[in-house]
């Protein structure tokens, strides 16, 4: 058994910083700070709304505690939701995001308590946009500040962080990629330990529990929080021995299957009947994900439609004096699970060519666009008739945007796992368009970087990860890069 010791002073040094430096001391200042902002900000929205509206600023109890209410009532679901984890992936990855969800549902509850004992009477619908709008505001934007000072309290060293002993059993390869993870997320790995092969029958065991008997030795007197163990197929009978071995220490036992380590960074713990069992991300996997995002589609489709409809008239009326042809332009592309779907755009070019003859995307100076057709391009307009698509549950608002059946079929065997992009279904916008990969790709490197984008949003999906693409697809200049 070899042993690896990391012995770096400023490790060891941050077992031992005071009171103010720990990681529960900046716990209770990010929940208390976080509380503090949204009440203030409720209240203050209540004072401002009430100044603009009726001329005078007065200080009733009742708006006072139910601002108070609403801060406490927020930090309460921030706890039970563990978004106070400060190593954890609720604050590092998801942190405005399911903050922002603890303050919806902090509002409702709020409501709710207020209809049911009657005291809603005075409560104006301005008074809750505004008081919706300057929380929503503050928990960004403190939440934010406080993901920073955080990462920065983090990378100084300035309290006792995660520390963890790492066991790779024999025979197990590539723990490079492993270890920069374990980096990454701050903690320290005080032992790294490489155990070796212990032959078979009465001597192996006596072995490996030497082995354990003497890192059981050291890790009970290393200040550690988990015992991560790194294995592969060929030792899963000696992994549970070790498992049971170790189960002694007052620490958490993590296990790590390094062939399948790409696998488990997109994979979540799920349930089967009685069984605890590994599901991969695919997008909006479970009943709740599939409705959430179905009935945002359904509301946002049918509200522009309705919204728009005259100025779809007249976009329809211009196509129509510019060239002769249809208003539409259908092509046949790829949808969810590879199923055909014919997606509808206004039509922006002199021919109607069929991607399954001799399909040719469009170029910089294209000569078949016309002139309305260039603006259309230019803008997106010329996307918008794919809300029928999207009502007509064919496509989303956001997802993978779908190529043409001749697109696909050149790139194929060139990209691995290309029609994984397919487990969700096609969209209007997607992560690649607002992030500049649009437009033609007319070599294997820009369609690989595409792809690339679309895989990540199908393994990262969420509701709110849809709402920051939607925002971008109307702010960012990215967005419009190469429409042309």
């Amino acid at each position: 058994m070899s042993v690896n010791t990391i012995q770096d002073e400023d490790r060891y040094r941050s077992t031992t910083v005071p009171a103010y430096g720990t990681q529960l001391f900046w716990t209770a200042v990010v929940a208390c700070l976080e509380m503090v902002v949204i009440s203030a900000c409720a209240f203050g929205a209540f004072l401002a709304y009430s100044a603009a509206v009726y001329g005078v600023i007065f200080f009733p109890a009742d708006y006072a505690l139910a601002s108070v209410a609403l801060g406490v009532l927020y930090f309460t679901f921030c706890i039970a939701d563990n978004q106070y984890d400060l190593l954890g992936p609720h604050w590092n990855q998801h942190s405005c995001s399911r903050g922002s969800a603890a303050l919806g549902l902090s509002f409702v509850i709020l409501l709710a308590v207020g209809y049911l004992t009657g005291n809603l009477d005075d409560y104006s619908r301005g008074t809750f946009l505004a008081q919706l709008l300057a929380t929503l505001l503050g928990q960004i934007t403190i939440r934010t500040v406080l993901w920073q000072v955080v990462d920065r309290v983090r990378w100084h060293g300035q309290w006792r962080r995660g520390s963890m002993v790492v066991l790779v059993m024999p025979g197990v390869r590539d723990v490079g990629p492993v270890r920069a993870g374990v980096t990454a997320r701050y903690e320290h790995i005080l032992r790294w330990y490489d155990l070796a092969s212990a032959p078979g029958g009465a001597e192996g065991s006596t072995s490996l529990e030497a082995q354990l008997s003497e890192i059981r030795r050291e890790c009970r007197a290393l200040p550690i929080d988990a015992v991560l163990i790194l294995f592969d197929s060929d030792n899963m009978e000696v992994v549970s021995n070790i498992v049971g071995a170790l189960s002694e220490l007052p620490v958490r036992i993590q296990l790590l299957p390094v062939g399948l380590a790409e696998l488990m960074r997109r994979s979540r713990v799920g349930s089967y009947g009685h069984l605890r069992v590994l599901e991969l991300f695919c997008g909006p996997g479970c009943l709740r994900d599939r409705f959430l995002k179905r009935t945002f589609d359904i509301v946002v489709a049918t509200v522009l439609l309705m919204t728009l409809w005259p100025f779809l008239v007249l976009v329809a009326a211009m196509i129509k004096l510019d060239t002769r042809g249809p208003v539409l332009f259908k092509q046949m592309r790829l949808g969810f699970n590879n199923e055909p779907i014919m997606v509808l755009k206004f039509r922006s070019m002199t021919c109607l060519e069929d991607a399954r003859e001799g399909f040719r995307q469009a170029v910089r100076n294209d000569p078949r666009v016309t002139r309305i057709g260039g603006v259309l391009r230019r803008t997106n307009i010329d996307e918008l008739p794919q809300l029928l698509n999207v009502l007509r549950g064919e496509m989303s608002l956001v997802g993978p945007r779908p190529h043409a059946v001749a697109h696909n079929q050149m790139f194929a065997d060139q990209i691995s796992r290309m029609f994984r992009r397919h487990n969700v279904k096609p969209g209007i916008t997607g992560w690649a368009q607002v992030n500049g990969l649009r437009g033609e790709t007319d070599t294997f490197e820009k369609m690989q970087k595409r792809i690339e984008h679309d895989l990540y949003y199908v393994d990262n999906w969420s509701f709110f990860f849809d709402l920051q693409i939607l925002v971008k697809t109307i702010v960012s200049k990215r967005a419009r890069l190469n429409a042309y």
